[in-house]
């Protein structure tokens, strides 16, 4: 059974990207299997980064993120795989879950027009519903009759 992860990883800056490239090829090697013999979904090179808080002595990271889809028994040697190269020096491999979430349609200018119209609309009832005499007023009622009984 395959599942999709992502993986950012963090390369050391002194490394080039035809360097990073070659690191990537065999890490990504081991995620390959019978079923699956093409792991990698979708890979983006962010570049050369500042990064928040030095990391063994490095302010500047090299940027990659991978989606990848393997079977689960295999995350465990390609883990072992990135803590052993010292050209990594941050990775992080998240589960999946789930479909990439799509941006919501903008609504057309018609659309707001008519829903400000309904709001102005609700509004109008909720006022001609007080001068009917609901809500509060009818509590106030209830308190001068209760006065009347009292003076009686």
């Amino acid at each position: 059974m395959t599942r999709r992860y992502e993986i950012v990883y963090i390369f050391d800056s002194a490394n080039e990207e035809p360097q990073i490239e070659k690191h990537l090829d065999r890490f990504h090697a081991v995620l390959k299997s019978k079923e699956n013999p093409d792991p990698i979904r979708n890979a983006n090179h962010w570049g050369k980064r500042s990064l928040a808080y030095p990391i063994a002595g490095n302010e500047i990271g090299y940027y990659v993120v991978v989606q990848f889809s393997t079977d689960p028994t295999l995350l465990p040697e390609f883990e072992r795989l990135l803590k052993l190269e010292e050209a990594v020096i941050r990775h992080q491999i998240v589960l999946n879950e789930g479909e990439v979430p799509v941006p919501a349609p903008v609504p057309d200018a018609s659309d707001d027009r008519k829903g400000s119209d309904k709001e102005k609309g609700s509004d109008k009832e909720k006022g001609s519903d007080k001068e009917k005499g609901s809500g509060e007023d009818k509590g106030s009622d209830k308190e001068k009759d209760s006065d009347k009984e009292k003076e009686e």
